[in-house]
């Protein structure tokens, strides 16, 4: 069941201008405005219902520079030739040999498929963080604890 914006008790909803604002309300509130017409379908947001399912992270391997300077001398390139077989700039192939750039995860996956390398790995830090995030919402927190005393 989804919510009237005025009221917010659980019904069917209507789809009203009231005071210039158009609002979701059950049929009770929708007489402080002008009915505009009955809402079959909406979505009220839950924060607790909408979790996304986290799809897995990926990350360039620690030694991707080491592989791409292998497989360019293992197939008998220059940077030139090397450069022109991965479509990229010479500029560009020099720097992640060298290990001062690295390529965005989704071209990493390309080169290595071009390569035969294996250039990316799940990236297990952020399942940890997730994991972490996921106890911390079930643990108590400090204002759980605290007791408010009332002032006569």
């Amino acid at each position: 069941m989804v919510v009237c914006e005025m009221c917010g008790k659980a019904a069917e909803l209507i789809k009203a201008e009231i005071e210039g604002v158009d609002l979701n309300v059950c049929n009770k509130c929708s007489k402080f405005g002008k009915a505009k017409q009955p809402s079959r379908s909406f979505h009220s947001y839950h924060p607790r219902q909408a979790q996304k399912q986290e799809s897995p992270s990926y990350k360039i391997v620690d030694n991707f520079a080491q592989q791409i300077r292998a497989a360019r001398e293992k197939n008998n390139l220059n940077h030139q030739d090397f450069a022109r077989l991965l479509n990229e700039r010479e500029s560009i192939v020099a720097k992640w040999e060298h290990g001062d750039l690295k390529p965005p995860v989704n071209l990493a996956e390309k080169l290595g498929k071009k390569l035969g390398l294996k250039l990316i790995e799940k990236d297990e830090e952020k399942a940890v963080e997730l994991e972490k995030q996921k106890k911390n919402q079930e643990e108590f927190t400090l204002g759980d604890f605290i007791k408010v005393r009332k002032r006569n």
